[in-house]
């Protein structure tokens, strides 16, 4: 039975249903802090569900670059350890040397770090969203929580 549990969580096509509402994720995050006291509580939690798909979603996103890069590599390294010699190693006095000598006259090493590169840079301007996203989210239960208490308080001084 716990298997099961865990083939479910981990197959990966349950994620690729998560489809936040991008135009509302682009709606909160341009939100007007000084619109807060004056959006409804059921608006606000409609944020934290909306943010916390879109997290989820960009997340997942981010894994599957992870796992391109990875391929990639994989890739290259397998490349490199086929045509890696001792004759090269000989030639270019190193390991290090000869990697970089065909990494820049192998046509195929070369497609593949092209590839890498703006997967590269797609993920360094991701980086730590994640965490400024989930700060968002903190924020937004937190007022949802100082409402609460307001309102309690106010029906203990009415008791």
């Amino acid at each position: 039975m716990g298997e099961n549990n865990f083939e479910v969580i981990m197959d990966k096509n349950i994620f690729d249903n998560v489809n936040p509402n991008k135009t509302f994720v682009e709606e909160i995050l341009a939100f007007d802090v000084n619109q807060l006291e004056s959006t409804d509580g059921a608006e606000i939690s409609k944020f934290c569900s909306a943010l916390g798909q879109y997290l989820i979603y960009m997340k997942y996103q981010m894994n599957k670059t992870k796992v391109e890069i990875v391929r990639r590599k994989r890739k290259i390294d397998g490349i490199i350890a086929n045509l890696l010699s001792p004759e090269l190693i000989k030639k270019y006095g190193t390991k290090t040397n000869v990697v970089a000598y065909l990494m820049s006259t192998v046509e195929e090493l070369i497609r593949l770090r092209k590839e890498i590169e703006p997967l590269d840079d797609e993920l360094m301007l991701l980086e730590g969203l994640d965490k400024g996203i989930s700060e968002l989210i903190a924020v937004f239960k937190r007022e949802l929580t100082r409402r609460d208490n307001e309102l309690y308080q106010t029906r203990q001084e009415r008791k």
